[in-house]
Formats: C-alpha cells, structure tokens, sequence
C-alpha cells in the first residue's frame, strides 16, 4: 500500500508541475508586448515620400550620394542584401551598381535594364544637366562629350553605338564599332562590316544607315530601345535595284541564323540584257549576271574578294585580264586591279568609258 501511495504521490506532484509550467508559459506569451514595424524600423517617416523633407532622394543629395550606408543593407549591387529588399524594384537606373562607369559595366547595364533613360531623368532632369534630384550632370567631362568637349545628350546616337567622342549630329559615327555592349571586334555580330559599308575604307559607295535600317527620329521611337538585334529592313534603293532596265527586282533578306546578305544588288543580285544595253559588244549572252553571293556580316575581309560578287569578268562578259578591265571602266578600276574610285563602285550604276548608265 506504501508503494502504491508512493506512486500516486509522484503522479500528483508531476501533473502539478507541469500544470505550473503551462500557467506560467501562458502568462509570460499575454504579457509580451506584439511587435511593431516602428520597432523595426530603418528609415525616416517620409523616405519614400517624394515631396517629404525626408525624402530619400534629398537625403542622398545632402550626402553627396554616399551609398556606403545603403550597401550594408541591401549589398554592394543594391539587389537586396540582407535586407531582402531591392532598390531596383522602383527604379532600374539607380543607385548605379558597382562598376557602372567602367567602360564594360555601363552599357551592359543599361542593356540589361532595356535602356531606363526616364529613370536617368527622374534624378538628373529632362536634359540629364543635373536639375533634377541630383546636381549631378551626365553631360561633362569624361561623361557625355564629343573630343571637343561639347556636352552630348545620352539620348544621342553614337552615346549608345558607334564613336562615343563623335559630334552627336555625326549620323555615320553612330555606327559601330562600338556596340550596344562596348563590343569592336568585327567577328562579333553587333559590330560585324558596318564600317566596311558606311565609311570610305570600304570598297565601294558608302552607303546611308537608312539602307538597311529603320533609322528612328527620336530615340523613345518604337521598336528602337531594347534587347532585341537591330532589324535589317533594306529600306532604301540600293540592296533592292530594279536592273535589266527595270525588268529585275531583287527581293533582298538577311536571314538571322547564318548572319548573311541574300539576294542584294550589292552582292550581285543583278541583270544586264544586251537588248538594252549601251556596250552590247562586251555580251558573250544575252544576258549578263553577277555571282548573287551572300556574304557573312562576321566574316570580314574574306568575305569582300574581287569577284565575289561579279565574277572576273561576269557571266556573260567577254573574257578580259583583272589588269585590263580599267580599259573599259576607267577610274573605277585601276591598272593594278584595285578599285581606283570607290564613290563609283557599286553605285546602281554601270560605269563605262567615263559615263554611267541605268541597269
């Protein structure tokens, strides 16, 4: 029996204890105060108020944009942190991450972002002078300038492709190298031959942007700012030349996968009839041809040959040396083989014995 009174004892005293305990447990959870964000909190009243005192963007400017602080919580990149939080998830332009100055950084950043310039303007004014949040100006030296020093909108062609110390009315100069990316090698496709068709190095007539791009008015144009390659849409006369005196019509395309030309009047995608023709006596056929050849925009020099494009001489042609053919086309063509006069080269006209005729 003493066992037995023993063991209820114990039981008691266990199921009192712990009924002590749970009583405490519970007094303790209504006792403690529920926690408040004001507890938690970083920032000012006001930060993310624009037309508050304590308007962060005020702050930054009374510290000479020093984002040592900012880092701390929301990292070095400004993606989060430890905080959790983005500074991009209201705006994508700024704070610029580390590395946004450095030539690679910054246009690769604001490729990334799809070119955020309304947010540029949002701190540094319309005109990127420096009269909006910040006083700092995008437009000074070692920024936005030509090598005169000549302020240069961000909004201007060459800033973003092409010569960025360009004048920015310099419409050719927009043309890379560089690209988008900062890229200059020619085997890279946002580079590729367009100096070889814009610039007098090349090997025939410099040719408009307007001839394989739709060239926008302002830069917010349509279509313009993005990730997505540039469009070729061959919109002026020369790649598409009606030749055989209007009987032909090339119907020319860039095709994306093999990054070439076909079916341009550039590249020999044209017809001479000997009918119609003002030197029928050079004909072998009744028609003469080019080569139709579709060059790699990667492919550099190689892909520029003499003959490529035509042939030497062209289907259809009497046969004649490389040496000789400036007999016949003088001063497009010199007695060494070389072109002699570019502007005359790939014209959309045939130029012979000094004069020039319609295909």
């Amino acid at each position: 029996m003493r066992t037995q009174n023993t063991t209820v004892t114990l039981l008691a005293l266990c199921l009192l204890v712990v009924a002590s305990l749970l009583m405490s447990c519970s007094e303790l959870k209504t006792e403690l105060p529920a926690a408040s964000s004001a507890d938690l909190k970083v920032h000012e009243d006001g930060w993310m108020v624009r037309n508050s005192p304590a308007f962060h963007a005020t702050a930054l400017k009374q510290t000479q944009y020093d984002l040592t602080d900012c880092a701390t919580c929301h990292s070095k990149q400004y993606t989060g942190g430890v905080s959790g939080v983005s500074c991009y998830s209201c705006h994508s332009g700024y704070p610029h991450p580390s590395g946004f100055k450095a030539a690679s950084g910054h246009p690769q950043m604001l490729f990334d972002q799809s070119y955020p310039l309304n947010q540029c303007k949002s701190c540094h004014g319309l005109t990127y002078n420096g009269n909006g949040e910040t006083v700092k100006s995008c437009m000074k030296s070692g920024c936005h300038v030509d090598a005169a020093n000549a302020p240069k909108s961000p909004e201007s062609c060459s800033a973003c492709h092409g010569s960025f110390n360009a004048p920015a009315n310099d419409l050719l100069a927009s043309a890379p190298p560089k690209s988008v990316k900062g890229e200059t090698l020619e085997s890279v496709r946002g580079v590729g031959a367009h100096q070889k068709h814009l610039q007098a190095d090349g090997i025939g007539k410099a040719v408009k942007c307007q001839e394989c791009h739709t060239v926008p008015t302002q830069v917010f144009a349509a279509g313009h700012l993005g990730k997505d390659n540039a469009e070729v849409a061959f919109n002026d006369t020369l790649a598409r030349l009606s030749t055989a005196r209007g009987s032909f019509v090339p119907a020319p395309v860039y095709t994306t996968s093999t990054l070439k030309c076909n079916n341009t009047y550039c590249h020999g995608n044209w017809k001479l009839r000997k009918a119609t023709s003002a030197s029928a006596w050079a004909f072998t056929d009744s028609v003469m041809v080019g080569e139709n050849y579709a060059p790699a925009w990667t492919g550099g020099a190689s892909n520029a040959a003499c003959g490529s494009c035509h042939g030497i001489p062209p289907k259809g042609h009497v046969v004649v040396a490389l040496s000789t053919c400036g007999s016949c086309h003088l001063g497009v063509v010199g007695t060494d083989g070389k072109i002699a006069d570019k502007t005359l080269h790939i014209n959309g006209k045939v130029n012979v014995f000094g004069q020039q005729f319609a295909f």
